[in-house]
């Protein structure tokens, strides 16, 4: 069991545990004084795997579900972050044990972006897995410019079939 802060009375506030907590996860992250639980607000940005997973979703699938594995074949969680973008929406059904399904698809903003006709802003803040806000104080993004220059656009939209020599899969197993 972790420890709590020696620093936190025992009489301290639910409402002053609250407000000292607000105060810490804005940077650094901080142990909650009730429950112990690390708090952070995390600074996510779309970098070009989630770009170019999006792009291979699209290619795949266009406006249909699909299960985010096969879809880009990576197995990380970072697609699913698309998410805060609004470039993508999880199946709100749950499976018959109360798990998230994992379907996805691609939102018609999402389409946008990927037919690079809409542009977000660079970072997104979450906390708790939600978004808390977008924030475009660093910028504006377009697909291109979160391809970066790992990732040619004009390839991966000019074929049905996705380049995967451009990344690594989670196994060979999982090659085409």
């Amino acid at each position: 069991m972790i420890e709590v802060d020696d620093a936190f009375p025992d009489d301290m506030t639910l409402g002053e545990a609250r407000e000292w907590l607000r105060e810490q996860i804005k940077d650094k992250g901080a142990r909650c004084p009730c429950c112990t639980q690390f708090a952070k607000i995390y600074r996510r940005t779309l970098y070009g795997v989630m770009a170019a997973g999006l792009i291979a979703a699209y290619q795949r699938y266009h406006r249909d579900w699909f299960h985010m594995r096969e879809a880009t074949r990576y197995a990380g969680g970072d697609h699913s972050k698309l998410r805060y973008w609004g470039l993508i929406e999880e199946e709100i059904e749950r499976r018959p044990d109360g798990g998230r399904s994992g379907w996805w698809r691609i939102t018609d903003n999402g389409v946008a972006f990927v037919l690079g006709t809409w542009v977000i802003p660079r970072d997104a803040y979450i906390y708790d897995g939600r978004c808390l806000r977008l924030d475009d104080s660093r910028g504006l993004v377009t697909v291109r410019d979160a391809l970066g220059q790992k990732f040619d656009y004009g390839e991966l939209m000019g074929s049905s079939n996705y380049p995967w020599s451009q990344w690594t899969p989670a196994s060979e197993e999982d090659r085409p």
